[in-house]
């Protein structure tokens, strides 16, 4: 590739995380701004993909008498430039019967289709968008297991999510924000919550152990109660809680959803 920018992407699974009131292309395309690289004819290449492939599937419930087979044989025509022929090996992964009407097709098979549609297309990027959201665990190794194999190739894949960020976590590399304020790429360790824990502690005596407590983030205090992000070694700040009498007390790990929401309105 070309571009520096892409360069960095490559070889890693990333979440792509933008606005939840802007689409995909939006997102894309404020990205596609923020470089000064030379990666224009690799973006077009993907927005004019992601048209096609919505297209296509809209055509599913028009064509929903048809075989699998035979609605593929109608798409590789129309993509016929860039479609990869090893459909067969992609559908066995996906456990997907070619010769099955497409009318037969649950939901989880038809968001497999989807995902089909897109991974036979030769590209550079790759944006799967909400692919697991109705995919059994086995379906969802399954898929991972060939969007690898797009990566082993040096292709940039992007996941993205807003029902299932906390099972994508489990799986992505890294983290793409792309904000109006800023464009941040990162790895999930450095990023959020493997680092930090959401403390909340409620009892006027918190405010003796508020200079204890090292490593801290505030987020909200009143009188009786504060709530903070703690940075640090677990058995030290039970330590520092052990010391002082509270009314309650909770801990627990910050989610990637909590953090990336944080993050996308940080100037």
């Amino acid at each position: 590739m070309s571009s520096k920018l892409l360069k960095s992407y490559e070889g890693k699974l990333i979440f792509l995380y933008g606005n939840p009131n802007k689409t995909i292309e939006e997102i894309l395309e404020k990205l596609f701004q923020s470089s000064s690289d030379n990666w224009s004819k690799d973006y077009v290449k993907l927005i004019h993909a992601l048209k096609e492939v919505k297209l296509w599937y809209q055509k599913i419930e028009k064509l929903n008498f048809l075989s699998l087979s035979t609605f593929l044989k109608f798409y590789q025509l129309f993509q016929k430039d860039i479609y990869q022929k090893n459909d067969k090996y992609v559908l066995d992964c996906l456990k997907l019967d070619a010769t099955k009407k497409l009318k037969d097709m649950n939901e989880a098979e038809k968001e497999r289709i989807y995902f089909l549609l897109l991974y036979q297309l030769d590209l550079k990027i790759y944006v799967f968008q909400e692919p697991f959201l109705h995919q059994s665990d086995s379906e969802v190794h399954s898929m991972l297991k060939l969007i690898y194999e797009k990566i082993k190739k040096h292709q940039i894949v992007f996941l993205t999510s807003r029902y299932q960020i906390d099972r994508m976590e489990q799986m992505v590399t890294d983290v793409l924000i792309v904000s109006d304020h800023k464009i941040k790429f990162d790895s999930v360790s450095k990023i959020c919550h493997y680092n930090y824990s959401l403390v909340h502690l409620k009892g006027k005596n918190y405010k003796k152990l508020k200079l204890s407590i090292k490593n801290i983030i505030l987020k909200e205090q009143t009188d009786d109660e504060i709530i903070f992000l703690y940075c640090g070694k677990f058995q030290e700040l039970f330590q520092v809680l052990q010391s002082v009498e509270l009314d309650d007390v909770s801990i627990r790990k910050q989610t990637l959803e909590e953090v990336l929401q944080a993050k996308m309105y940080d100037k």
